[in-house]
């Protein structure tokens, strides 16, 4: 990721006269801030403060020529169009453009506003169902004697883990693997559950990278496309894994849990995928290897998006099993 020092974040909403309006973007605000620890400041259309117009001035007299404006918009309607974009004088969205603002030149960057967003679908999708109370309608129950003594074992390797959800995903990783020194390589970033969870409970469909994987797991919706004849012909044609293109062909328009428990190139499909424009909720990545593994598990912890990683050379179709299992097992409860 560049050198953040070099941009300024704007995050821009209608606002409102209701003080509960901020405060709920006042929370997404700190949010990017935090995932990019960068400054990042919220503004207003109209009606609240501080104003866009105000926040961007402030911005280039203290000499940021890059400004990101991120649209807490919904659409495209004519805030964003004639308001923001029309007075900024820039044309399009999602590109870097030149501009002259307040009489002085700077390169802005609008991010497409965010209802399009598979996620934004997915969080709405599953308040109607809390609406319509459905529940448990896919999870089979997994917990026996055996799985219970070993998790009692290991979890006097995790005292110090506070948060009881990221204690059991490790805890599976180590009953999954049989290696107690496997806790100081798993990465759960601090969104994973929650975003898996919201996932699951939206009934997501799961994509693996190699059956195996796809096997192991309880959930009704799991899909592998490792043998699919048209992933044969793409991975021969482009001279890549069938695995990789198997992310690639299953991927569709975004909005699947991706599991990856034994290959490195499917992981780097995925990130590709991810650069392109994809959403994925979440990615489980496990894959073992000497090659491509540490580093494209590294570049997905540093893009910041929810994932669970089993870091270094270390892994296999087990542990990303094992993890996603509990995972389903936790957003049941």
């Amino acid at each position: 990721m560049d050198d953040l020092s070099k941009y300024g974040i704007i995050l821009i909403g209608h606002g409102s006269r209701k003080e509960t309006y901020n405060q709920d973007l006042e929370v997404i605000s700190k949010y990017i801030s935090r995932k990019l620890n960068a400054k990042v400041e919220l503004a207003y259309n109209e009606y609240s403060s501080p104003n866009w117009r105000d926040v961007i001035k402030e911005f280039i007299n203290e000499g940021y020529s890059n400004i990101i404006i991120g649209l807490a918009f919904l659409g495209r309607g004519n805030h964003v169009y004639n308001d923001i974009m029309g007075e900024m004088g820039v044309k399009k969205i999602g590109e870097w453009e030149k501009t002259f603002f307040n009489g002085k030149e700077a390169s802005l960057y609008l991010t497409e506003p965010v209802g399009p967003s598979v996620l934004i679908g997915l969080a709405l999708y599953l308040r109607i169902l809390r609406a319509l109370n459905v529940k448990d309608r896919m999870y089979i129950d997994n917990p026996n004697e055996i799985e219970e003594n070993s998790i009692s074992i290991i979890s006097k390797y995790l005292e110090d883990v506070e948060d009881e959800k990221v204690r059991r995903i490790i805890a599976k990783v180590i009953f999954a693997s049989g290696n107690p020194e496997l806790r100081h390589y798993v990465y759960v970033s601090e969104d994973a559950v929650e975003a898996g969870k919201e996932a699951l409970n939206a009934e997501s469909e799961i994509l693996t990278d190699v059956k195996m994987v796809a096997s192991g797991i309880r959930w009704s919706k799991v899909s592998c496309y490792i043998d699919n004849e048209d992933v044969r012909r793409m991975a021969k044609s482009t001279n890549k894994t069938r695995a990789a293109m198997g992310i690639r062909y299953g991927a569709g328009e975004g909005g699947k849990i991706i599991v990856i428990g034994n290959s490195p190139t499917a992981l780097i499909e995925a990130i590709r995928l991810i650069k392109e424009g994809k959403d994925f909720p979440l990615i489980i990545s496990t894959p073992p290897g000497f090659t491509n593994a540490t580093e494209a598990k590294e570049e997905l912890i540093k893009l910041g998006i929810p994932s669970i990683v089993l870091r270094g050379t270390y892994g296999g179709s087990g542990i990303a099993t094992a993890v996603t299992n509990e995972l389903i097992s936790i957003s049941g409860e």
